[in-house]
């Protein structure tokens, strides 16, 4: 009797203990399978967080740009600060588009100067079409400045607007540009916002000392 009623349990329990392992086994494979999901979510968002950073300051910084582009009567200020949006010396470049040109790349001045920058061609070389090339040669053109002023940026920038031998009128206008990057910097730092982290990031992504 004993052993047929053991034999009789254990056929109405193995069935039903199966069947509960079955269970559980699934509960527990749909819990990990759910931890690892949010994780997997988690590690993701966290990813592509930090993938758009950069991005994300750099727009911000080119918004700031042209807006204070645009202020200072810009026709097209989305293109000046385009083309000179990876330049070490962005601000320092939008500020003398904004004294020659109000940065219009077709402008062409009084004694021959062209471009956004109102480079002489016969000093310089052949003036680019667009303004992304224009920028380039500026931006070439104040760096061998700053070499041969020993990094003065007042100098350079004299120098710039009135040859080797400048006027007082050509310090002054330099003392404008670098006052008006001065500003343009002012403006691009001023994110209640956001402050803290754009300083930070400029920090990682920027190497070395930017120029006004």
């Amino acid at each position: 009797m004993i052993i047929n009623a053991l034999s009789t349990r254990t056929k109405y329990y193995l069935p039903l203990t199966t069947a509960l392992i079955g269970v559980v086994s699934a509960v527990v494979a749909a819990t990990a399978g759910g931890l690892g999901g949010i994780e997997v979510g988690v590690n993701a968002g966290m990813e592509k967080k930090l993938a758009v950073k950069p991005f994300d300051v750099f727009d911000v910084v080119h918004d700031q740009r042209v807006r204070f582009a645009a202020d200072h009567g810009v026709a097209d200020p989305a293109a000046l600060v385009a083309a000179v949006r990876h330049s070490p010396m962005a601000n320092l470049l939008i500020s003398v588009a904004i004294e020659e040109s109000r940065g219009d790349p077709v402008a062409v001045g009084s004694a021959g100067e062209q471009g956004a920058w109102q480079v002489i061609a016969s000093d310089w070389g052949s003036v680019p079409k667009d303004i992304h090339g224009q920028a380039g040669q500026a931006e070439r053109i104040i760096q061998s400045l700053l070499i041969y002023a020993n990094g003065d940026k007042r100098k350079a920038l004299a120098r710039y607007n009135g040859g080797t031998t400048p006027p007082d009128k050509s310090y002054r206008y330099a003392e404008r540009i670098l006052k008006r990057a001065r500003n343009l910097q002012v403006a691009v730092n001023y994110l209640p916002s956001k402050g803290n982290r754009l300083r930070t990031a400029q920090l990682d992504h920027v190497a070395g000392a930017r120029l006004l």
